[in-house]
């Protein structure tokens, strides 16, 4: 029987694919308007504008999304970008903009930026992200944006004076974060954290203090602060502009008073130098710290070993911490202080960051070991080292070592004798120890002969070293993400 097959055309391809299309957009058009604006809230502002050509009905659809999102991109295009940020403002209808956020130069034109600002107040913004710079005027925000009662989130990125109305209520914010803001003067400043009754997750990055003498942070609600103090570190600071070019200048700065009240505080953590003076007011609620320190010149060595002792001084209840060795160094230069240090009764977890080898010797740090009688797990950030030549460093035993560490961990390990040395002792010294995990240095050992021999000969003789607990097991890693390479 003879039977013939049709031939699919070029014709019949290109019908069917445009009859397909015409589906596909039957099925998006009888979406209600409510699906196709939140689809349209995962595009970016600029996409979902230009989603208005489509079709009439699509015109002003992109006029009720709740998310703008703006980023000026490059200067020669500054006019356009001012306009449409303009534009799209003007046309959006009068439901609520729950999400504004815009990063752009300010040069000359801080009315617009606070026109733009009164705006999605008046729709009742919730998140509000403003990455300000280049600041070729004053810009004093206006006085509604620190009264708005839907104001949830606010980021505020500028290295500019941050002049405050006399009024501050943001009765609904519950995360506040600041990076390279200046501090006008103590009163004001105070008034923008007393005016957060309902604050939660504060972040204070590398903020200027020097106009503020002292300050008290005291929200009854604050559950997480996160405090960086690194802009003296940042040789280039791409921020700077002719207004403030001198506003982060040291000297003869004595840095600022900062007293937290901790009644519901959580977590802590800080990164930097310590130009200010930290200390907690009832901070029994603090589980989680850490706290990761830059030395600064010499003068400030004894200045800065009180500031780090008035922090250690006020975390005495965690469960977790975690300890820049730089601290703990800088803490030796008031050595009289040691014996006042907290004990830290609840803590479980203790970890050492540092970016060079750890001394396992360095007096500071064994007394935190032996003032956390509770720790269970103990690590080691980088290489642990002993240069000593006796093992009598850990006499007395700390008693956590006795009843409760069940884990080791050392990072970076390159298995030289001074490191050797350090996991033979913590090894001999942890009676009820259930397991050491050993994160060789993956560069070091690859760029050092035979790799698999070199490991293996380590881990013998690691395996050789009395141990204080029977069921202790070693296990050694090649990198922090591969499966032991030995155990035993």
């Amino acid at each position: 029987m003879d039977v013939s097959f049709p031939l699919d055309s070029g014709k019949n391809r290109k019908f069917r694919k445009k009859q397909n299309a015409k589906q596909r957009r039957k099925q998006i058009d009888d979406l209600r308007d409510l699906i196709i604006q939140h689809i349209l809230s995962y595009l970016s502002t600029e996409e979902a504008v230009r989603t208005s050509i489509l079709s009439k009905r699509w015109k002003y659809l992109w006029t009720s999304i709740p998310k703008l999102d703006f980023n000026e991109g490059a200067l020669d295009r500054r006019i356009m970008f001012m306009k449409f940020v303009e534009r799209v403002l003007a046309l959006h209808d009068p439901s609520d903009i729950k999400k504004f956020s815009v990063s752009c130069n300010v040069q000359y034109d801080t009315s617009h930026i606070n026109a733009w600002i009164c705006s999605v107040v008046m729709h009742k913004v919730q998140v509000l992200k403003l990455y300000l710079r280049n600041f070729q005027e004053l810009l004093a925000l206006l006085p509604c944006l620190f009264t708005c009662e839907s104001l949830e989130v606010l980021t505020l990125h500028m290295f500019h004076s941050l002049k405050l109305p006399s009024s501050i209520s943001f009765s609904s914010l519950k995360f506040l974060a600041l990076e390279k803001v200046i501090f006008s003067d103590d009163h004001s400043t105070q008034q923008l954290f007393t005016g957060c009754p309902i604050l939660e997750d504060l972040s204070i990055i590398d903020c200027i203090w020097k106009n503020v003498k002292a300050v008290c942070i005291s929200s009854p609600m604050l559950q997480r602060f996160f405090i960086t103090d690194k802009y003296l570190l940042d040789d280039e600071n791409d921020d700077k502009d002719d207004l403030n070019a001198e506003a982060d200048d040291q000297n003869d700065f004595n840095g600022c008073q900062v007293v937290i009240f901790g009644t519901s505080l959580k977590s802590f953590s800080f990164d930097g130098q310590l130009i200010n003076d930290y200390c907690f007011y009832n901070p029994s609620s603090i589980v989680d710290a850490s706290i990761q320190f830059f030395e600064r010149d010499a003068e400030y060595d004894f200045l800065d070993a009180h500031r780090v002792f008035k922090l250690l001084s006020g975390l005495g209840n965690v469960e977790k911490l975690t300890l820049d060795v730089d601290a703990l160094k800088v803490l030796s230069y008031a050595k009289e202080l040691f014996a006042h240090l907290p004990v830290f009764y609840e803590l479980t977890s203790l970890s050492f960051e540092s970016v060079f080898p750890i001394e396992f010797d360095l007096e500071a740090l064994l007394t935190i070991i032996r003032n956390s009688p509770s720790l269970n797990f103990l690590s080691f950030g980088t290489q642990v080292c002993y240069c000593g030549n006796h093992d009598l460093i850990m006499n007395p035993v700390p008693s956590c070592f006795v009843t409760n560490l069940e884990t080791i961990e050392i990072f970076g390990f390159c298995g030289d004798e001074k490191e050797m040395h350090a996991v033979k002792i913590l090894l001999g010294s942890a009676s009820v120890l259930k397991r050491i995990v050993i994160i060789c240095d993956e560069f070091y050992f690859e760029s050092h002969g035979d790799l698999k021999k070199k490991q293996k000969e380590i881990f013998e003789q690691i395996l050789l070293f009395p141990r204080g607990s029977r069921s202790c097991t070693v296990h050694f890693l090649l990198g922090i993400c591969k499966a032991p390479r030995y155990s035993g």
